[in-house]
């Protein structure tokens, strides 16, 4: 049976799967039919739920259950499942690796032929962490995962190759758990980002939560009652989902939740939200993605009126007021011309068949209109995977804790800034701040401002150093980020060929041996 190498956009709230079949781009479906898969996992204690399944058990079982588990990438966060006295314990990447499996399996199932290979998308502002856990758990579930992509960047690769003209587009990409703006250049087939920025706990997830804090102050006014049972947790959060959703179409909807049990009485909710209320409830969040895009063209020669086009991405951008804030924002309407959902996915199936080397497909967009200033004659239909260039960006800066003149004045040095365009390399020197220094500690952080303000990825030493005074050494201290935005550190004594070399996984990331194990023992899919 051939292989096939695919695109996943594996999402917060959904996920789904991209191929192209060289004469096209398309969404795969599942095995319900369905082209969006929802991330959600549960697990009985001996099987796995994924996607629609589990979201449909969610509300009698909640706590077999895990959603937006893509908020835990890259953290050491334990994810229990189970009633108490009887919970199984899951990293974010078995929890991902599941939602994978399920995703290759409905591939396989479309496809007729194995899936192996897969480029898989991540928010644009992930840090390094969160991509290395992101690659981890495709390789728990059996893949092999060629590239790491950001997602606007996917998003942007499909709209580019539909519209084939030269502009700067703005992609604002709102999911359910994260937010990324980046900026892109096209000209040709060269696709350049310029700048991103974002948050990777800002989504779709915390409109619903306003929602929910809403109905609690009812309930507590009203009635003197508080939530404290995960039942009733999962209940007020679908319940406010659906009115969020129902809210993008609507001027009012009606929550109702009958039977809700708080404290051992039972109450009904049955609540009138208007939309105007609703925003009124989010729009700091709402501005919180403006003030993000502002201090996105920060460091650049652009600003919002060098814009061209606006591409809306994430099923949280079906949000009316979303959509009106960053018309405001820009001065221009967002493009209509790609499914929100469906983009990335896309354009990770785009990425693959470029690594393919095979012929790139133009996908059809759902507006069925054309650019405007060109004909239907005018939109090309296929290009040449080999003529299309991607060039990314670092989303956040690296560097090391360094010390000036003693070892307690320390200071966070950059050696790769953010939006510095990758692969990217930096070496520089540093030497010791005491006599007869015997080891260097090498402390790598990510993100910008102070060393308080940054994220600890690793740290290691260097030594034993033969004896010399402060200042005498020369520790060469080197840096790269590739392709997939992963991290890689090198630091010697040049003089004495004494050092070390890291892959930035050591503290928060898995050894091989436990990549392994995991993929071992993951809980087979019912």
């Amino acid at each position: 049976m051939v292989a096939e190498m695919i695109g996943i956009d594996l999402g917060t709230t959904n996920s789904a799967v991209g191929h192209s079949t060289g004469s096209d781009l398309e969404i795969l479906p599942n095995t319900r039919g369905d082209r969006l898969t929802p991330s959600v996992v549960a697990f009985d204690g001996r099987t796995a739920l994924v996607g629609a399944q589990a979201v449909n058990q969610a509300v009698q079982y909640p706590n077999h259950t895990v959603f937006s588990a893509k908020r835990y990438m890259g953290t050491d966060e334990e994810i229990l499942l189970g009633e108490e006295g009887d919970k199984s314990a899951f990293t974010p990447e078995e929890i991902a690796a599941l939602v994978l499996k399920k995703l290759c399996r409905d591939a396989e199932d479309a496809l007729g032929r194995s899936v192996d290979t897969a480029v898989i998308t991540v928010p644009a502002y992930f840090n390094d962490r969160q991509r290395q856990a992101t690659k981890h758990a495709g390789e728990i579930a059996g893949l092999t995962v060629e590239r790491i992509l950001n997602e606007p960047t996917a998003a942007c690769l499909a709209y580019g190759l539909r519209t084939g003209t030269d502009q700067t587009v703005l992609v604002y990409d709102l999911g359910g758990g994260t937010f990324d703006s980046s900026l892109i250049e096209i000209s040709g087939s060269v696709f350049e980002v310029i700048a991103t920025n974002g948050d990777t706990n800002l989504g779709g997830d915390d409109w619903d939560a306003r929602i929910v804090d809403w109905l609690e102050e009812h309930l507590s006014v009203e009635h003197g009652a508080t939530i404290d049972d995960p039942v009733t947790t999962a209940r007020m959060f679908d319940a406010a989902k659906q009115a969020k959703h129902e809210l993008s179409t609507r001027q009012r909807t009606q929550i109702t939740i009958p039977f809700l049990e708080l404290g051992g009485d039972t109450y009904d909710i049955e609540r009138t939200l208007t939309r105007t209320q609703f925003e009124q409830l989010t729009e700091d969040l709402t501005e919180e993605t403006i003030t993000l895009c502002e201090e996105l063209f920060e460091p650049t020669a652009y600003t919002p009126a060098s814009v061209d086009e606006v591409l809306l991405v994430g099923g949280a951008t079906r949000m009316p007021s979303v959509r009106e804030r960053v018309g405001e924002f820009f001065g221009t309407q967002p493009a209509t011309r790609v499914n929100p959902d469906e983009a990335v996915a896309l354009g990770a199936a785009a990425q693959a068949a470029i690594l393919d080397e095979d012929t790139l497909p133009v996908p059809d967009d759902d507006s069925g209109e054309v650019p405007v200033g060109r004909t239907t004659a005018d939109v090309p239909t296929t290009r040449d995977a080999a003529d299309i260039v991607l060039l990314t960006v670092t989303p956040q800066s690296v560097g090391i804790e360094a010390h000036r003149s003693s070892p307690d004045d320390t200071y966070y040095d950059v050696l790769i800034s953010r939006n510095t365009p990758i692969p990217a390399n930096e070496t520089k020197l540093y030497s010791t701040v005491v006599d007869d220094q015997k080891y260097v500690f090498i402390s790598v952080h990510q993100g910008e401002g102070s060393l308080s303000k940054t994220e600890l990825l690793d740290e290691f030493k260097i030594g034993p150093l033969p004896l010399r005074p402060a200042g005498k050494p020369d520790i060469e201290v080197s840096f790269a980020v590739d392709q997939d935005g992963l991290l890689q550190v090198s630091a010697e004594d040049v003089d004495h060929e004494i050092g070390d070399e890291i892959a930035i996984e050591s503290v928060f990331g898995l050894a091989a041996e436990e990549i392994s194990a995991m993929k071992q023992n993951l809980p087979a899919l019912r």
